[in-house]
């Protein structure tokens, strides 16, 4: 089963799996961001991080191999009565054939080689002084019944992040593993192990 099918068989349910607000550690970390700024959100699912985003007046574009969680992306855009554009593509086709102000991830599941190569190309899409922010599940979540895939391969750790990112076109202003408590929807709830990233393009 393509990974396309196996988040379409997900976003099928009644309602939005991760709720209709966004994730906590992107709103803490938006006062970053220029008024305005282009924003493009990596997996990005059923929409709720982008669709925050653009009723703060970002411009706000969102990829996702999931036609179904676009689709529900795009529903939520017009209930909310804003603009989110959307790229259907599966990450591992992932090129940056523009460059944004910021890029945005919450729980990407990337396993090697995908994962640095993937990485390594957003760096290509930012702007200089860009910035990537993201959270995603350790490898410690698996200690945890609060969400997330159950494959260490797919589960992240702060040194295999900060081999990918010390690179010349990278600044690593925040790199670190925290358990905090979700509440994003059904998927995700209880304390998790997460780490948080915020890289800046030199």
């Amino acid at each position: 089963m393509s990974i396309a099918n196996v988040w379409d068989e997900k976003f099928q349910r009644e309602g939005y799996v991760y709720g209709l607000y966004p994730n906590a550690f992107h709103v803490s970390e938006s006062a970053r961001l220029k008024s305005n700024s282009s924003i493009l959100f990596l997996g990005e699912g059923e929409g709720r991080n982008a669709c925050y985003f653009a009723s703060r007046g970002f411009a706000a574009t969102a990829i996702d191999a999931s036609p179904v969680g676009l689709q529900k992306t795009n529903d939520l855009a017009s209930q909310l009565n804003v603009t989110v554009e959307t790229i259907l593509q599966d990450l591992m086709h992932f090129e940056a054939d523009q460059q944004y102000d910021a890029l945005m991830a919450s729980f990407l599941h990337l396993s090697e080689p995908w994962r640095t190569r993937i990485f390594r190309e957003v760096i290509n899409a930012l702007k200089p002084g860009g910035f990537f922010i993201a959270e995603f599940f350790s490898q410690n979540q698996l200690q945890y019944s609060s969400g997330g895939p159950k494959n260490s391969d797919l589960l992240y750790t702060v040194d295999s992040l900060q081999d990918i990112f010390s690179i010349s076109s990278a600044k690593i202003h925040l790199l670190e593993e925290v358990v905090a408590c979700l509440d994003e929807g059904r998927g995700h709830q209880g304390d998790a192990a997460l780490i948080r990233m915020i890289i800046e393009k030199n």
